[in-house]
């Protein structure tokens, strides 16, 4: 079996839960604070996947949209996958979302898979599931998925797709 190493980016607008998302798959944890991410952190989990041992690097992207241009090329290139993230309380938070997919595919130099995660399920939602799929196919996205970094809902199942699509195509 093999051994695969994959940048993964995550992006969005601020406080739409990107650290958060990244927290509950890496540590299983959640924090109510917010801090702000400055540039990106990196983080780092090992998967097993169908015998296969798989390294991903998560890049939290920092969300202010001023940046965009400049990130594109500092922090997507060489990425192999996206996470897009919109924020279910606050349905504006979609709306920047085919930027920055526009951003991440330009600085990677290619096609991306793309999953969305509409995150803070656990909250009162301003949008329809209805709203998320017409996102989704907005973006190009390959599926979406319904999540709550508090909760952990759909968390761990988002980012295992990731790995079984990033696997697949790696295998091709």
């Amino acid at each position: 079996m093999g051994t695969y190493k994959f940048k993964v980016c995550i992006v969005g607008e601020p406080m739409v839960g990107k650290t958060s998302l990244i927290k509950r798959f890496v540590y299983n944890m959640f924090s109510d604070k917010y801090m702000m991410t400055i540039g990106t952190n990196i983080y780092k989990k090992t998967v097993a996947h169908r015998g296969d041992t798989v390294h991903l690097m998560l890049w939290d992207v920092m969300g202010n949209a001023g940046f965009r241009n400049i990130l594109k090329t500092a922090y997507f290139y060489g990425a192999d996958g996206l996470f897009v993230v919109g924020d279910l309380t606050r349905p504006e938070t979609f709306e920047s979302l085919p930027e920055w997919v526009s951003a991440a595919i330009e600085g990677a130099e290619k096609e991306l898979p793309i999953i969305l995660l509409a995150n803070k399920s656990d909250l009162e939602w301003k949008m329809t599931e209805d709203d998320v799929a017409t996102w989704s196919a907005e973006i190009f996205a390959r599926t979406y998925h319904i999540t709550s970094a508090k909760t952990g809902e759909n968390v761990e199942r988002a980012f295992r797709e990731m790995v079984r699509i990033l696997v697949r195509e790696a295998k091709q």
